[in-house]
Order: structure tokens, then C-alpha cells, then sequence
């Protein structure tokens, strides 16, 4: 299948348009050829994960520069994904000085190329929400599993450097999610529930849909009561990571499931998986690395916090102090911290013994510093991806759990919460 290209394409190819706009409209064309696509099409915003020196290493920290050298500019709104480090105070945190270094010269690469310095991995929550139907070049998977899911925009899941190349040019390449045909559910996804979920089981429900799905698209039926934006974040973060999911139909939430009929368009369901109170505390105990009660960290924020749940922290604390036994960190990005900072908030939990990392996470940075044996979370993802990233033992736990893990200094038993 030949590859349509516009006028103004077949220009920045031939190199009309500079260095830098010709090697992104060559990447692009060669990604488009592979996938079969009849051509590319303009994005509303890009998000980077060329972020962080933990996972591109020198050779990302290269290609940035070079990339940069050429002259490139982004054309469309570009967000990145969190920091490589804490942004405000790298050394507290136990940053070797080579990974600084390094993580300074990748961010003054892609920040010389127009990037908005919003390093999170929520930009929906900030200068580039989307809106149903537009087309985004979007690579963070939990932010592409929301924005797909929760708003009905579209994008597929970018590479790092494609992701770049996408921002120079403002385009994409249309395939996958980014065609209709492509969007329908798969798999029915029946939860057997009569009342709201719990906090903590949105994500051990993200991270089994994960596992059960990997990347095909499930339907879920049955979810009670009216989930808020963060416990939809927690979600599709999940299973974004335990699995591939890209897209969930969640009936009478996803907009383009208004009812089970709309989710599934044309396609039969090729299986019905149901979902029990029983499923999910098995699933809570496989998410467990770590069965006994020490604990080194309480790590919340994967994604990062929004300003209502960093509140939902003081409130919880109501006044009590983190155990000198643990520490206590809530991951987020600058602006929910700034406006935490507003509100007094910042130094009544640092007060109270809670450390604010900004615009970074624990998975992203190099945390295996610190040596922590345990980690606890609120976050499936982080649950997935700790064992791997942070070399350590993950206990999950609601919000409310992670803080009084905190209070007591050692992860708490069911019965021992009020």
C-alpha cells in the first residue's frame, strides 16, 4: 500500500524545511510504511518520554543533542513525562553527580527544541488537555490509557525519539487507535459487584485487567457509583503497566461507551471474564511482594498527585506525625505543588514529616540509592514496575493504609485501622 503524502510533506522529506524537519518526516514515513498506513495525520499535542536518564541512557542523552544540533522545533503543544530526579532539590534526594550531569544535558536538549517544561505524567491535567475525537501522538502509557478511555481523544502508544519526531512535524501516523475500526471492545468485562468500588480497587483492578488483557480492548459492565478523575487515573495507570491497555470502554463513563451496543459497534465479544469482591482480594495479595510488616518507604504518587489527594493526605495525617523509622514521600508535579504551597498545606505535611519529590517519581529515578529493602504504595503501577526499577519488595495498600503505615512505622494489619 503506498503512503500518501501532502505537498507540504513531500517538501520537509525532500529537506525544503530543514535538517531537522526532513529527519523527522523520515522517521515518520518509515514508521507509516512498516505499519501499512495510508498516511499521516496532524496531532492537537505530543507528550515525550525522552525524560529521563534513567531509561535512555547516554545513547537518549545523545540523540536529544543531536537532534537538537540540527536545529529542531517542536510545531504542536509538547508536554514530557516526569524529571529524571527531584527537580528542586537532586542532591537531598542522593543523586549521583554523573546521573545529574547527564539528566541536565538531556533536559537542556529537549528543552532547547520548545519543549513545556510540565514534567509529569498527567498532562491532561494541564496545558494540553485534549477533547473527545482529537487526535494526540501522546507516549506515556498511563496518560494514553486515560486520554482514550476517560476523554475519547485518540492516540496509539509513541516511541521515544518517534514521539519527537511527531512534535517537530505535528504528526503522526495513522493507524491503530487512530481509526475507528480499531476502537471497538473486545472482551467483556462483567464486574459481579453491587456497590461502589474502593479506593484501592480501582487499582488492583487496573492491574488485573492488565494481565487478563494485555493489549485487546475489554468492555466493563457494572461499575457502581461515580468514579472520580484520580480513581479513573489509578485505573488505567494499572493496567497500562501489568498490561498493554491502551483503550477500556467503562459503560456510562468512556464516551464513546454510552451503552454496551455503542462500546462494541460491529464486534462480537470474543469472551466474558467476570470479576468478583474474591478476584480482587486475590488479586490485592499477588500484588504483595512483601508479606511482613517492616517497611522502609511509603511512596505514593504513580501517577503523580493531584492537588485533591495531596489535601487527602494532610487530612488523613489529621495532625500525626510520620514514624522516624520510615520516610514518607508524595510524588508531584510542580504546579499541585505550588498551589499546595498556597494553601499551607506543603509545610504541615513537611512539618509533619512528609517529603514533597517534584516533578518526578519513584520509579523513574534513581531511588535504589537509598537501598530501601520495602517499599509500600498506593499505586498499582508502581507496584508493578517497583520490583524491577526501585530493587525492592512492594506492599499495596489503600491511601488511607499507606498513611497510617507511615503514622505507625511498620504496614499495619486490617484489623489494627479504624
Amino acid at each position: 500500500m503506498a503512503l500518501f503524502l501532502t505537498e507540504e510533506e513531500k517538501a520537509i522529506l525532500n529537506g525544503e524545511q530543514g535538517e531537522a524537519r526532513q529527519f523527522a518526516m523520515e522517521v515518520l514515513t518509515s514508521v507509516a510504511t512498516s505499519c501499512n498506513a495510508k498516511r499521516l495525520i496532524p496531532v492537537q499535542s505530543v507528550h515525550l518520554v525522552l525524560h529521563t536518564y534513567k531509561s535512555c541512557f547516554d545513547a537518549g542523552v545523545e540523540a536529544a543533542e543531536k537532534i537538537a544540533a540540527m536545529g529542531a522545533k517542536f510545531t504542536v503543544p509538547t508536554t514530557i513525562d516526569p524529571y529524571g530526579m527531584d527537580a528542586e532539590d537532586w542532591k537531598e534526594a542522593k543523586t549521583p553527580d554523573h546521573y545529574a550531569e547527564m539528566q541536565i544535558r538531556l533536559a537542556n536538549a529537549i528543552m532547547s527544541m520548545g519543549v513545556i517544561p510540565y514534567w509529569t505524567c498527567t498532562p491532561y491535567y494541564g496545558f494540553t488537555v485534549p477533547r473527545f475525537g482529537e487526535h494526540l501522538a501522546w507516549t506515556e502509557s498511563s496518560a494514553v490509557a486515560f486520554a482514550n478511555t476517560v476523554i475519547g481523544a485518540r492516540s496509539n502508544r509513541e516511541t521515544a525519539i518517534v514521539d519527537v519526531c511527531c512534535a517537530i512535524v505535528g504528526r503522526t501516523v495513522e493507524t491503530g487507535l487512530h481509526l475507528q475500526e480499531n476502537r471497538y471492545g473486545e472482551v467483556h468485562i462483567e464486574l459481579k459487584y453491587d456497590r461502589p468500588l474502593s479506593q484501592w480497587e480501582y487499582g488492583a483492578l487496573g492491574f488485573r485487567l492488565g494481565k487478563l488483557l494485555g493489549n485487546r480492548i475489554g468492555v466493563v459492565t457494572g461499575m457502581q457509583g461515580e468514579p472520580t478523575h484520580e480513581n479513573l487515573k489509578t485505573l488505567c495507570a494499572a493496567g497500562a503497566a501489568s498490561g498493554s491497555i491502551a483503550l477500556l470502554h467503562i459503560v456510562g463513563i468512556t464516551p464513546e461507551a454510552r451503552t454496551y451496543e455503542e462500546a462494541f459497534g460491529p464486534n462480537k465479544p470474543t469472551e466474558t471474564i467476570s470479576i468478583t469482591e474474591e478476584d480482587m482480594l486475590q488479586t490485592r495479595a499477588e500484588m504483595n511482594t512483601h508479606r511482613g510488616e517492616n517497611v522502609d518507604l511509603i511512596a505514593v504518587g504513580c501517577p503523580q498527585y493531584t492537588i485533591n489527594e495531596i489535601v487527602g493526605i494532610r487530612d488523613m495525617l489529621a495532625g500525626r506525625k510520620v514514624s522516624p523509622s520510615v520516610q514518607f514521600w508524595i510524588y508531584a508535579n510542580s504546579f499541585a505543588i505550588a498551589m499546595a504551597e498556597r494553601m499551607g498545606i506543603r509545610k504541615e505535611l513537611e512539618d509533619a514529616g512528609v517529603t514533597i519529590r517534584a516533578e518526578t517519581c519513584m520509579i523513574i529515578s534513581p531511588i535504589h540509592e537509598w537501598g530501601f529493602k520495602v517499599i509500600m504504595t498506593d499505586s498499582g503501577k508502581c507496584v508493578h514496575y517497583g520490583p524491577m526499577e526501585c530493587n525492592a519488595a512492594m506492599v499495596f495498600g489503600s491511601t488511607e493504609e499507606c498513611v497510617e503505615a507511615a503514622v505507625a512505622g511498620r504496614v499495619l494489619s486490617e484489623g489494627e485501622i479504624a
